[in-house]
């Protein structure tokens, strides 16, 4: 058996290498920054609450599915149905792959992890969504050097859960992306992150999984949720879901 130090450290040289390697870069050099707002494992709560209060302020944003997810609990959360997310999409928001067994990727095989790609793009074309399958999430911004090499292989982008905001360009096969979870976002760091959004033209990339009143420490509440919205606007931002932010930075 490999000791738990030594395993944690080859994870840590993977990861590092994955980091410096197999970069696709994405120039962000557009007149205004642009804030995406993505929520993992898709809680029932997200599906709901988040979609309105994106609603609410014209915009939409980024489900990670995983489709082993659908009707179950999640840490102690209902997760999506297949109706939730057939609605996400009917309603204009953006679909996207999050594994269909939910496990980390640096501790899959290269085949274990193909197929459970394989079995959430079967899962998204039963729902009669297929392009979910394009863009990606690792389960718990878990990835090494192989797990990065297949996913960039196969979808249009990748995130991972390194916060901060890309300015001037980001890595499509490792799209940072900055917790919005309420039990550690502080308004004056979530104001800092908007601020430097907008004076740089960056991307900044936010992810939670539930909104409630009194979420877990993964989730956000309805409130902290609507002022990172109303701050993006205000302060000049594009709000879009990852697959237009994409778009927009392509555009000539």
């Amino acid at each position: 058996m490999v000791p738990a130090l030594v395993l944690k450290r080859w994870r840590q040289g993977q990861r590092w290498v994955a980091d410096a390697t197999m970069r696709r870069m994405l120039p962000l050099h557009k007149h205004a920054g642009v804030v995406s707002f993505s929520f993992d494992d898709a809680p029932h709560t997200a599906c709901v609450k988040g979609r309105e209060i994106l609603e609410r302020h014209g915009c939409a944003g980024t489900w990670y599915i995983a489709g082993g997810l659908t009707d179950q609990l999640e840490m102690g959360r209902l997760c999506h149905s297949a109706i939730d997310v057939q609605s996400l999409a009917r309603g204009g928001h953006h679909i996207a792959c999050h594994t269909f067994t939910h496990q980390p990727c640096d501790q899959l095989s290269r085949s274990q992890m193909a197929q459970v790609l394989a079995r959430n793009a079967q899962y998204f074309n039963d729902l009669g969504l297929p392009r979910a399958t394009d863009h990606f999430s690792f389960p718990l911004g878990a990835y090494d050097l192989g797990s990065k090499h297949l996913a960039s292989l196969t979808f249009q982008s990748s995130r991972i859960t390194r916060g901060g905001v890309q300015v001037g360009q980001a890595d499509l096969n490792g799209l940072w992306a900055e917790k919005l979870y309420a039990h550690t976002m502080r308004t004056e760091r979530l104001q800092d992150l908007v601020r430097t959004t907008a004076q740089e033209r960056g991307w900044l990339i936010f992810y939670t999984h539930e909104v409630e009143a009194q979420p877990g420490p993964w989730g956000c509440t309805p409130e902290l949720l609507d002022l990172a919205v109303r701050a993006a606007l205000q302060a000049g931002c594009q709000v879009l879901p990852v697959d237009q932010a994409i778009a927009y930075w392509s555009k000539d």
